[in-house]
């Protein structure tokens, strides 16, 4: 695929839209609090460092960035299905989907960013379903990101999503996480309901939905430490791909899985929702230090 020359529009203050040499947009933010950049197309947040931090968020360093495909970190939206739970793309359509750009208002504290699936996008849907949907960033010290979901037909819809936050880590073998003791969870790998005991370990590949309102998750490094606190959510997916499952993996290192670890806000398994007629649902998820 041939280069192209980038090209940079301003759109605010320290707010400027990005085509790459690939020909994928990014909205990149350079504020004093806060550096950041999100993909148009997914309104896939790749990088988010608030000042004087490491990053919050890991992405491959493979990661070509190209046009028409997913990227491997950050938060990919996984919308208005989880995984495989319907028939059609992994995740649903909106990862690869090309949003449109509301607002973006800059104060001296945060920058705000607000994007809107287009109807055109919502044309893959299976004829009958009607959904608006639209997303909000909200960059500073920590990252807050919030998914706004409405039926906007004129019959109950369900509604399955996750923000499949990515998160960087020191040593997998060294972390855990905290939050979700006493959870239910449904084993993605054997099928099995299990019961947690205790912090989240890893010495294997994990794959796992947990059930119940946990609100804050805590991921423990020794050299790091990153909370996530949900709502609109009783649902907590943990995601780690090990070594095998890595090699696999498009955009991926090798070694990739030692450094990432995936704590997803969903509507997942027990915890997808029903949308009456006019009805919105707002999934959120706050992260950052503390």
């Amino acid at each position: 695929m041939a280069q192209l020359q980038e090209q940079v529009t301003a759109i605010a203050e320290g707010v400027v839209l990005r085509r790459n040499e690939q020909g994928r947009d990014f909205i990149e933010i350079a504020h004093a609090r806060v550096s950041a950049r999100i993909s148009l197309e997914g309104a896939h947040i790749v990088s988010c460092v608030p000042a004087g931090q490491r990053p919050l968020l890991w992405l491959s360093p493979l990661e070509p960035e190209l046009p028409g495909t997913p990227l491997r970190g950050g938060i990919p939206i996984c919308w208005p299905w989880f995984g495989g739970e319907r028939p059609g793309p992994a995740h649903g359509i909106a990862r690869s989907s090309l949003w449109t750009l509301q607002r973006v208002t800059v104060t001296e504290a945060e920058v705000r960013v607000c994007l809107e699936l287009p109807a055109t996008a919502m044309g893959q849907l299976p004829p009958g379903e009607h959904w608006q949907l639209n997303v909000e960033f909200i960059l500073g010290a920590d990252l807050q990101v919030s998914l706004l979901t409405t039926n906007s037909g004129t019959q109950a819809q369900t509604l399955g999503q996750a923000l499949h936050t990515y998160l960087p880590v020191s040593d997998i073998n060294q972390v855990q996480v905290l939050g979700l003791d006493g959870c239910t969870y449904r084993d993605q790998l054997t099928g099995e309901h299990m019961h947690q005991a205790g912090p989240v370990r890893f010495g294997q590949e994990v794959d796992r939905v947990y059930q119940g309102d946990v609100g804050q998750v805590a991921l423990v490094d020794p050299k790091d430490r990153i909370g996530i606190q949900s709502s609109g959510s009783h649902s907590t997916v943990v995601w780690n791909p090990w070594r095998d499952k890595a090699l696999r993996l498009g955009h991926f290192p090798a070694e990739g899985y030692l450094h990432m670890l995936c704590i997803e806000s969903a509507n997942a398994g027990e915890d997808v929702r029903v949308l009456q007629p006019g009805e919105t649902h707002r999934l959120s998820a706050r992260i950052g230090r503390p």
